[in-house]
């Protein structure tokens, strides 16, 4: 299937998907040209199918469509998979459609797409309905006046409306389901509702479901009786018993084997256990806490998560954007963990201007984390108290010079046939810039090797698709990196 914005030419006011899928299969639709106004609530009106004149108005970032009761639009129609297709709202870019692997797919125009960016009065057909995606009223969304809450900073809109949540939540025993991308900073989140909840004096306890090994991950979570299985030497409270009287944090509850499950939510309806080798239940007073960054939704549908534990858990559901969403928080964040640093290590290295455009302009695919991680590295490193962009260690940037073979350097003469502007930078910048080649050299043949297709250059590489896609868009190889230098 082409693309039938694919030949569009550049400032035409129609954007195209340039991601890691195969263009082929992907298809941008429009029915009007794209205008930038972020829809805040939509209406969903099935107009043919089973479930003919149902409809719903969602006020939310991420509506899915589908057979289960997960879904925002729940559908009887038994051609449609469990969760079908997912609606993105606040992408910079427009409206994202994203068909979410179903079994009969997902067609708009008639052509089947796998990501399209839609506008209101655009007919999606799944299985044998149809569904109208209507714009609403639009919704002012309260801004929090602050620019933290707890350990947690922003001063972007989109972090201070995640922080208005958050403020409201916090006084009550609401469960709270946390999402958002790996290094988004979701314990930071949960930590902070336990400190401004009125259990802040009881314990917060954190539980990482995806570090638990299979067998001891019941105990962990109920407890155990001395002798109740090998290992077992004494008497050991689970992580509910632990919590009693303060808040459990579930990290990563999406990694939680199914046959637990059942479990999970037996202690979180009677609000009691029963610890492994015991008859005897123990009460507790606990607020629960979960994060994960998966698509819980879309595994409720595949059968890999309980629908009635999801309900249980996702009582609230806030969701925390990913760094390259909120660029305006970079500098700030950045200025944070400097002065966390100068509090420890006693001076303050400062960013010079070049640094922080570096910083502007990263993708940062390990977010927030990433980010800390970078500025702490680069405040050790750093020379006379200022922090340059070869300080950062974050790459090939534009204007730099490159790593080539100069034909008159001989194997003796030690120079290792190297451009003599090496030579003149810093150990570590230099050493940078030629591995920054190499991978422009080895990626570029792997790709022409495979047609460009990252699935399986991935997996010729023996990395994930999504670390070989971040790796390209850093060297300047990926579409995306492309258009944006045009």
């Amino acid at each position: 299937m082409s693309n039938p914005t694919e030949n569009e030419p550049p400032g035409s006011g129609i954007p195209q998907i340039e991601d890691d899928l195969d263009p082929g299969m992907t298809t941008t639709f429009f029915s009007s040209p794209h205008r930038h106004t972020q829809l805040r609530r939509v209406m969903l009106r099935v107009t043919a199918g089973p479930d003919r004149g149902a409809q719903i108005q969602v006020s939310r970032p991420k509506i899915t469509v589908g057979r289960s009761a997960v879904n925002d639009l729940v559908l009887t129609d038994t051609s449609v998979s469990g969760t079908h297709l997912q609606i993105t709202l606040g992408d910079k870019r427009g409206v994202l459609l994203r068909d979410l692997d179903s079994t009969n797919g997902t067609t708009v125009g008639g052509l089947r797409v796998r990501e399209a960016y839609i506008e209101p009065g655009t007919t999606i057909s799944v299985g044998k309905t149809d569904v109208l995606f209507l714009s609403a009223d639009e919704v002012e969304i309260p801004l929090s006046g602050h620019d933290h809450f707890g350990a947690l900073w922003g001063a972007s809109s989109t972090m201070r409306e995640v922080f208005a949540i958050l403020e409201k939540v916090a006084p009550t025993d609401m469960s709270v389901m946390i999402g958002g991308e790996t290094g988004t900073g979701k314990e930071l989140v949960a930590r902070a509702l336990h400190d401004e909840s009125k259990r802040a004096e009881g314990p917060f306890v954190v539980l990482d479901c995806g570090s638990l090994p299979r067998e001891l991950a019941e105990a962990a979570i109920l407890g155990h009786k001395k002798g109740s299985f090998t290992g077992a030497i004494s008497d050991r409270p689970g992580a509910f018993e632990e919590a009693d009287g303060g808040t459990l944090f579930l990290d990563e509850v999406g990694e939680l084997p199914i046959d637990l499950q059942p479990k999970l939510l037996r202690v979180l309806d009677r609000r009691e256990v029963q610890r492994i080798g015991e008859s005897n239940v123990r009460k507790v007073d606990v607020r629960v806490v979960a994060a994960t960054h998966r698509d819980l939704r879309q595994m409720v549908g595949a059968g890999q998560f309980r629908e009635d534990l999801y309900f249980r858990l996702t009582v609230m559901n806030v969701e925390l954007p990913p760094l390259r969403e909120r660029g305006e928080d970079i500098l700030l964040l950045a200025s944070k963990f400097l002065e966390d640093f100068a509090r420890i290590h006693g001076r303050a290295p400062q960013l010079n201007e070049e640094a922080k455009q570096v910083l502007l302009h990263e993708a940062w695919p390990g977010n927030v984390r990433q980010l800390k991680n970078t500025i702490e590295r680069a405040a050790h490193l750093s020379r006379n108290a200022i922090i340059e962009p070869a300080d950062l260690h974050l790459g090939r940037r534009e204007g730099r010079p490159v790593a080539k073979r100069e034909s008159g350097e001989g194997e003796g003469g030690g120079g290792g046939g190297l451009s003599e502007e090496l030579y003149a930078m810093p150990f570590k910048e230099a050493k940078q810039h030629v591995v920054d080649e190499f991978e422009r050299a080895y990626f570029a043949r792997l790709l022409a090797k495979t047609d460009n297709n990252l699935s399986r250059a991935s997996a010729e590489a023996g990395i994930t698709r999504y670390y070989l896609r971040e790796l390209l868009k850093r060297l300047g190889m990926h579409k995306s990196s492309k258009k944006s230098d045009d």
